[in-house]
């Protein structure tokens, strides 16, 4: 099967998994900008909640962290010229949505970056929507039967047409996040948190540029 006619039949497959879903993910509960969502986040911390379904310590400490993170990412991370060359070409009007949660390790270590391309050309509109309060539109982008976040889905405004989706992290990050699940269960759990954050460190945000440049490239054409 051809590359493009490959691209044809996941895509179709995506969108008829949908409408067996009924889904429209425009029609989700509340959707966010980006300094609404964190704003959001924040002000639950502040009342000792969490966003999600599940309330406890352990996610309201890792809301907390994941805050201070985003703040710092948000301050220091840059883009690479290639990934604001392949922004600048963007010439169509996307929305990007994101299902995300403010407990998730995966998007505080993302989403400003994901924040500052949109920021970098007036096409992309970013819109992010929570996991828990739409199971159904979370359902029609599972990971490998998970319902792993963040999820970026890139939809043509003028067509309503999905062009791509993205993530739930970088290939080179879950490339490691494999190979601890290959070591067990109890290893995975003792020692994920801590592991994840330390590759990530370790990459400064390279993989997810390098992937996004990819993949807008492709949507773009």
């Amino acid at each position: 099967m051809s590359l493009e006619r490959w691209r044809s039949y996941i895509c179709n497959s995506k969108l008829k998994m949908m409408e067996l879903l009924n889904v429209d993910i425009k029609s989700a509960t509340q959707l966010f900008s980006y300094s609404e969502y964190l704003a959001m986040v924040s002000t639950l911390a502040d009342l000792g909640r969490v966003t999600g379904d599940v309330q406890s310590e352990g996610l309201l400490k890792t809301t907390e962290v994941n805050l201070h993170r985003i703040a710092r990412l948000n301050e220091k991370a840059t883009l690479s010229a290639s990934l604001k060359g392949a922004l600048s070409q963007v010439n169509t009007k996307w929305t990007w949505y994101v299902i995300t949660e403010g407990w998730c390790g995966d998007a505080s270590q993302n989403l400003s970056y994901i924040a500052k391309m949109a920021e970098m050309n007036p096409n992309i509109n970013l819109k992010l929507l929570l996991r828990d309060d739409n199971p159904e539109i979370m359902d029609a982008y599972l990971t490998n039967g998970g319902q792993a976040i963040p999820k970026l889905i890139c939809i043509n405004d003028e067509t309503g047409e999905e062009v791509g989706t993205w993530g739930p992290r970088p290939q080179h990050i879950q490339f490691q996040v494999n190979a601890l699940k290959a070591e067990g269960p109890e290893a995975f759990k003792a020692h994920f948190g801590k592991k994840l954050h330390v590759w990530y460190g370790k990459d400064k945000g390279k993989s997810v540029q390098e992937e996004f440049t990819h993949f807008i490239n492709i949507w773009n054409k």
